[in-house]
């Protein structure tokens, strides 16, 4: 297939999973502040300004938004606003017009379901997110998102187009749940003292609220909610599908699917870089990297993520057409 057209499904991928993981990590700070708000007043700057940080847009944030920082001006700088490009809005408009630009390749059901979304969302702001509620309001649009997914599951072909589909989808999971991870992290560092109380417990049950793995831990994973286990539940478990290793998985499958016809070698170095990902996180110890430090680590994975993602456009997208082959 075209390398352009590959690289548009890749990336409309990316963004619905952006999509979701923006509203994932809404979700699990404002549960944690929640849990917070009798030790910290709610609307204390260091509530939210974790998430902006987090996010990886701390300097277009503090471009557009004036101190302190508040609930409202996160909300709305990584829901609605179009001048961030990472916000919920912008995402969902790069998926829509990609996913225009490729009409042919996806079904009209796909494309009815995401243009509608669209059309939804850039006409909501900070006060219908207040209004519905903070929890309904993210639960409303990630079911929205999740329907996207499941029409484009029902009625994809299992062709290349669908791997490429795939590979965008899982990196970009795998870079998130980084990020949810480490939202805890952040909202912990003023009050270390709390880390195994009861209200640790609460928070790290949020955390796996927020990936929709609560339920899934607790029917399979034995102990409390713990640090060492949670973790340990969300980087290294084989099964729960929004761990980092399930979503690295599933990322290296894809691109085994895509590489499995290729004759040329162009695809060695992105190979190689999500085969030593796996390789990393299969061999992590938990306790070790607890005491070494989990924003580091997490730093590092997404590090590594990048160097896939970068491998592969290598690979896919940016090679020497003197080199390519006319197959």
């Amino acid at each position: 297939m075209l390398s352009r057209v590959a690289n548009i499904l890749y990336w409309t991928a990316r963004y619905l999973e952006r999509s979701e993981n923006t509203l994932r990590l809404i979700d699990v700070n404002a549960q944690l502040v929640l849990d917070l708000e009798s030790h910290r007043d709610f609307n204390d700057p260091r509530s939210w300004e974790p998430l902006v940080y987090v996010s990886g847009e701390e300097e277009k944030f503090f471009e557009l938004y004036e101190k302190p920082v508040t609930e409202e001006s996160v909300v709305q700088f990584l829901l609605f606003d179009a001048r961030n490009p990472s916000s919920l809005l912008s995402c969902v408009a790069t998926a829509r017009e990609n996913a225009r630009c490729i009409r042919d390749h996806i079904s009209s059901e796909m494309w009815q379901v995401l243009n509608t979304l669209y059309l939804r969302l850039k006409k909501h702001d900070y006060r219908d997110y207040a209004e519905s509620g903070s929890s309904e309001y993210i639960d409303d649009l990630k079911l929205a998102i999740q329907q996207i997914y499941a029409v484009a599951e029902s009625m994809a072909p299992r062709n290349e187009a669908w791997w490429f589909y795939l590979l965008g989808r899982y990196l970009e999971r795998a870079d998130n749940t980084s990020r949810i991870l480490d939202i805890k992290y952040f909202m912990i560092l003023p009050d270390r003292h709390h880390v195994g109380s009861v209200l640790d417990v609460i928070q790290w049950g949020s955390v796996l609220r927020s990936c929709s793995g609560y339920e899934a831990f607790r029917s399979t994973q034995r102990g409390q909610l713990r640090l060492e286990n949670v973790i340990n539940y969300l980087i290294r478990d084989r099964e729960f599908p929004r761990s980092i290793l399930a979503s690295v998985n599933a990322a290296d499958n894809a691109l085994a699917k895509i590489c499995a016809n290729k004759d040329t070698q162009v695809h060695v170095d992105a190979v190689r870089e999500i085969n030593g990902l796996r390789e990393h996180i299969e061999k992590t110890d938990i306790p070790a990297l607890i005491a070494s430090g989990l924003h580091e680590y997490l730093d590092d994975v997404q590090v590594r993520v990048a160097a896939v993602h970068r491998a592969m456009q290598d690979a896919f997208v940016n090679y020497d057409p003197a080199k390519a082959s006319i197959v």
